[in-house]
């Protein structure tokens, strides 16, 4: 039974979470980008504070649009965003590139890959996986299958996933109100065969990008769950 204490934690946190928002209107990416759910728009900065368990301290995360970049051996493309944490997280890097590209309708991540001293990308992570539509509808439905180290020749990993309308969404950047979410599953049969390795919730706001996400780790429990929030956003150009 849950204590009556740990209840009241529970509603203090969330009236804390809602008192944090922002008050101040958030302006969205310029030009075409404000229409989308996910912008890549180069020197756009995005803040988020991470946490892995209700009492544990929170890891600040900034993310940094790079631009877009020849793929090396390819006539390709890709939008490259850096990672920088300012802690450590369970199962992510302190520091990487993170690669984006559309795909048939779907943008598509790639978290292998490395800027060579030409400035072309080096992939070393596959296909990557299709994690949102170019234009999400409500009541969408997709999967994907990828290897997640083409060199390596490991073994593929599926991907599961659906949009659903929200909004209002409140997190400390501000109150959105043109929201949708992604909730997706990766599936290992190795592991279980009747339930996701993992499961994910990601918000995303019209001209913003990604707002909200919580993951979590089905094989292990309480600790191994990942919340991240929105804590700013600038669109400013280089």
């Amino acid at each position: 039974m849950v204590g009556p204490r740990l209840v009241l934690l529970a509603l203090l946190h969330l009236l804390l979470a809602c008192a944090s928002c922002a008050g101040d209107p958030v302006p969205r990416a310029p030009g075409a980008e404000s229409q989308a759910w996910f912008p890549l728009q180069r020197g756009a900065r995005w803040s988020y504070d991470l946490r892995t368990g209700f009492f544990s301290a929170s890891t600040h995360m900034e993310v940094s649009a790079r631009g877009e970049f020849a793929v090396r051996d390819s006539a390709d493309t890709m939008f490259l965003m850096e990672e920088q944490l300012s802690g450590r997280i369970y199962g992510l890097e302190p520091r990487g590139l993170v690669g984006y590209q559309i795909s048939e309708g779907y943008l598509t991540r790639i978290a292998a890959v490395e800027l060579g001293a030409d400035r072309k990308v080096h992939v070393f992570g596959g296909e990557g996986v299709s994690f949102l539509p170019v234009d999400p509808k409500p009541g969408q439905h997709w999967s994907d299958r990828t290897e997640v180290f083409r060199e390596s020749g490991s073994a593929g990993q599926t991907w599961t996933a659906e949009v659903e309308a929200a909004g209002p969404i409140c997190v400390p950047a501000g109150t959105f109100d043109d929201v949708i979410v992604v909730r997706s599953q990766h599936w290992d049969p190795q592991w279980d065969s009747s339930e996701p390795l993992h499961s994910y919730e990601d918000y995303y706001a019209r001209g913003i990008g990604l707002i909200k996400s919580s993951s979590h780790n089905n094989a292990q429990w309480f600790f191994m769950s990942v919340e991240q929030v929105l804590v700013a956003v600038h669109f400013d150009a280089e």
